[in-house]
């Protein structure tokens, strides 16, 4: 038989008696708030850590409205420069319309005719023959 010698009233007797030989934490002494206060040394690792959050609050901050900005400076950028190409590609569509339209008014003279079956025209010679004739120069003109 385990404990034969015990018995069983005798166990918890002998195990109320280790637990009673050991120290309690409490030997007489009352907690008070200067026993458990972290004193002098805790508040300053508290003021300094309280220091460095603020600190790193403070460089956050700085830091997420430089990038903020730059995004904005990168946007405006891209803007202008979808703009200028708009205004490009506008300036360049308008180029080729008036140059289709130079063409078209070139090919297609008034009154039917075409631009290939038309006489070249002297440009010191005026185009309109009705315009000036040879009566209406003076004596001394070279050209009689």
């Amino acid at each position: 038989m385990i404990g034969a010698g015990l018995g069983g009233a005798g166990v918890l007797p002998a195990v109320g008696a280790v637990l009673q030989a050991a120290p309690s934490p409490s030997d007489g002494e009352e907690f008070n708030s200067v026993t458990v206060s972290p004193g002098l040394p805790g508040f300053l690792a508290t003021f300094v850590l309280a220091v460095v959050v603020v600190l790193l609050l403070i460089d956050m901050t700085r830091r997420v409205r430089r990038v903020q900005a730059r995004a904005r400076v990168e946007e405006r950028q891209a803007q202008l420069e979808r703009e200028e190409a708009e205004a490009a590609e506008r300036e360049q569509a308008g180029l080729e319309d008036d140059e289709r339209e130079r063409a078209e008014g070139a090919d297609a003279l008034p009154g039917g005719e075409s631009a290939d079956s038309a006489e070249p025209t002297d440009p010191a010679e005026p185009s309109d023959p009705s315009a000036s004739s040879d009566d209406d120069a003076p004596e001394d003109d070279e050209r009689r």
